[in-house]
């Protein structure tokens, strides 16, 4: 099963889907077989909640002193099991600045982790501007945090610090290393920017792995083999947008067709789902200055045989029909699965 934005689906036939639960308004992160965790917010601060899919049976495994609406949208991040949670706060400096602040909490009070300049930039593009990164790494040792977008002094570099005592462990170089997602285990990161695709841990620092690198929306297959994500073939025509594959081990890219595509994501080892874009007329009041939109249908495809068939949902169960997002809400490394799946 995966979870693809606010939606749960049963994906043992990823092209017939089962839509088995929305989550609104919140995060969540799938936590066993059976149970997601989600926040919502609480006097003072927020909740990290249980709940199981099974009973409807709800608990709280965490509460912390944070902000729950966050400096700049979306939702904090917290450890799957809820002892650690991170939250963002925005206010002006002395100077007259809008400064971020970065807190991390185990449920003992708040820490400021530290601060850094809200960027300055604008984006008219396809995929709008990338919200900030805040996830802890898979086994909970370590937090990424950062803006690295916009002009000037105000680039926020990604950082890592490490949660037991909110040390800085590594701050990342702004153009080589702009985007980073977590490996599925463990404190591992991939990194892509203009030196290609790289991976660092605190022990081995980082390392090249080639000259490939991740375009739009990067999505990590369950396995951590493979990495999805969408790109253009020609960067000043917009038509020519396309979804691609990663093989992590050998760093081959590989284009899975030919055709107008997008928000390409992996919903299990092997089958990736991404949706139709379409080109329409820019003089028309819904296009968008750069010609083309996400259509309504999603295509599945199976990387081994690679042909690509329409995602058939019953009624009603479309990301489209749901309005419930698609690669992750803001906390949330894209699509999850459920552990072991």
């Amino acid at each position: 099963m995966v979870l693809v934005g606010g939606a749960i689906y049963e994906v043992a036939d990823p092209v017939h889907p089962k839509l088995l639960c929305t989550i609104r308004n919140t995060a969540a992160h799938l936590y066993t077989g059976d149970t997601f965790t989600y926040v919502r917010g609480s006097a003072g601060g927020f909740d990290v909640v249980l709940h199981s899919m099974g009973s409807g049976n709800e608990s709280v495994i965490g509460s912390f002193p944070l902000a729950f609406n966050q400096a700049a949208g979306g939702y904090p991040a917290w450890t799957p099991d809820g002892s650690v949670a991170a939250s963002e706060t925005q206010d002006t400096n002395s100077s007259g600045d809008q400064v971020i602040h970065v807190w991390l909490s185990s449920q003992r009070g708040a820490t400021e982790v530290y601060s850094f300049p809200l960027p300055l930039t604008d984006c008219i593009c396809r995929f709008g501007l990338a919200p900030p990164t805040l996830s802890f790494s898979p086994d909970g040792v370590y937090l990424l945090s950062g803006w690295p977008i916009g002009k000037g002094g105000f680039l926020a570099p990604l950082e890592v610090h490490r949660v037991s005592d909110q040390s800085l462990v590594k701050t990342f170089d702004v153009g080589t290393a702009p985007l980073a997602i977590w490996e599925r285990t463990g404190h591992r990161l991939l990194l892509s920017g203009s030196a290609g695709v790289q991976a660092w841990t605190p022990e081995g620092g980082i390392v090249s792995l080639g000259s490939a690198h991740f375009g739009a929306e990067p999505s990590l297959s369950p396995d951590g083999l493979h990495v999805a994500y969408t790109s253009y073939t020609d960067p000043a025509v917009p038509a020519s947008l396309r979804v691609y594959t990663y093989d992590v081990a050998s760093n081959q890219e590989r284009l899975l067709v030919d055709t107008l595509r997008s928000e390409v994501l992996f919903v299990k080892d092997g089958w990736v789902w991404y949706r139709e874009e379409l080109e329409c007329g820019t003089n028309s009041p819904t296009c968008p200055p750069w010609g083309t939109s996400p259509g309504d249908r999603v295509f599945a495809m199976d990387l081994a045989v690679g042909a690509e068939t329409p995602v058939v949902f019953a009624a009603g169960e479309s990301p489209s029909a749901l309005q419930s997002a698609w690669a992750g809400e803001y906390g949330v490394q894209g699509p999850e699965f459920w552990p072991n799946s």
